[in-house]
């Protein structure tokens, strides 16, 4: 626990033999249950996560995905089984250990104490935490801040791209799971979704991680498709705010 808080990490990996073992490893021991979600890896991704919980008393817990199914996607259910544990706060880091679990307590001391719904690490507002970010990664970073925030409505937003978050149990539970955005984009969508239910929404500076893991995100794709989705979430705002009650249903696991 953390502060008298149950905590849930969600580890959403697809192909990340070479970081998986090293990066549940070095969580540290106040995380109470730790979710790992292989989105149908074809290495052997799942052997050494299910060879890791084997021996963690059911600290961690192995979910697969039977087809590749997105990142997004993988987190949600990720937080479908926080939901179910009744975690106080989900957490999210990447398995490809480029989130340093030092910087865990930035996000967690703002939310246990009930001060924030939704942390966020920021990366890019800072110069100094971008090295090792390319050119190529930081213009597309910050087309997609400017164009999250215009659909979000929301200009306190900074590193949108950024998965390092903190999630209250009260906010995640506010979520229409079912359709948030399954891929790259997730974190966009639960941006402007959060920022229409008037979560309280906050981002906490911390450096860029970047070591032998390749991205596997094509920007020239990436960048066109995230922008139609945040067109589209525009709209959705914009009906949501004028005929919503600014409430989503609850979420049950089945």
């Amino acid at each position: 626990m953390y502060k008298n808080k149950k905590i849930g990490l969600v580890v959403p990996a697809y192909n990340e033999e070479n970081f998986i073992g090293k990066m549940i490893g070095r969580i540290p021991p106040y995380i109470d249950r730790i979710y790992v979600v292989d989105d149908c890896s074809i290495d052997r991704t799942g052997a050494i996560v299910a060879k890791v919980a084997t021996s963690s008393q059911g600290r961690v817990q192995v979910i697969r995905h039977e087809n590749n199914c997105g990142v997004g996607k993988a987190i949600i259910t990720g937080y479908r089984y926080c939901l179910r544990d009744k975690m106080d706060i989900a957490v999210v880091m990447a398995g490809d250990d480029q989130m340093d679990p030092a910087q865990l307590p930035k996000l967690l001391d703002p939310v246990s104490e009930g001060n924030i719904d939704y942390a966020i690490g920021d990366r890019i507002s800072n110069v100094k935490y971008m090295k090792g970010m390319s050119y190529w990664r930081r213009s597309g970073n910050w087309i997609l801040r400017w164009l999250t925030q215009i659909a979000a409505l929301n200009f306190s937003i900074y590193d949108p791209q950024n998965g390092y978050t903190a999630i209250t149990r009260e906010a995640l539970s506010r979520l229409d799971l079912d359709h948030i955005y399954p891929r790259y984009g997730y974190c966009n969508d639960l941006l402007v979704k959060l920022s229409a239910a008037r979560a309280k929404i906050h981002f906490y500076q911390m450096p860029a991680v970047y070591g032998g893991e390749k991205s596997k995100i094509r920007y020239w794709h990436y960048i066109p498709s995230i922008s139609w989705l945040l067109l589209k979430d525009f709209f959705w705002r914009i009906k949501f705010e004028l005929f919503s009650s600014h409430s989503f249903r609850k979420n049950e696991i089945k």
